[in-house]
């Protein structure tokens, strides 16, 4: 059984990931449309997408981890980047 405790620190962990997710997705796309949004700049955005996902993910499973809550996350992983490390 998990504590409250446990619980908040994992909530405010998931809500800092979050937070740097938006932030490097946003960077993401000013890059984009800096590089003209175009055919030339989309590998670049796309691969930037992938590890904002990617480092959001790791975060939550590391949390789950540091909290015991169980190795939770894991598929989305292997979802966002066809690993599941």
């Amino acid at each position: 059984m998990t504590t409250p405790a446990q619980e908040n620190s994992h909530k405010l962990a998931l809500v800092a990931a979050a937070g740097a997710q938006q932030t490097s997705l946003a960077a993401a796309k000013a890059a984009f449309v800096a590089g003209g949004a175009g055919p030339a700049a989309q590998p670049a955005y796309d691969a930037a997408i992938k590890l904002a996902d990617a480092t959001a993910i790791r975060a939550q499973i590391a949390s789950a981890a540091a909290q015991g809550l169980g190795d939770v996350g894991r598929q989305g992983l292997y979802w966002a980047t066809g690993s599941y490390t």
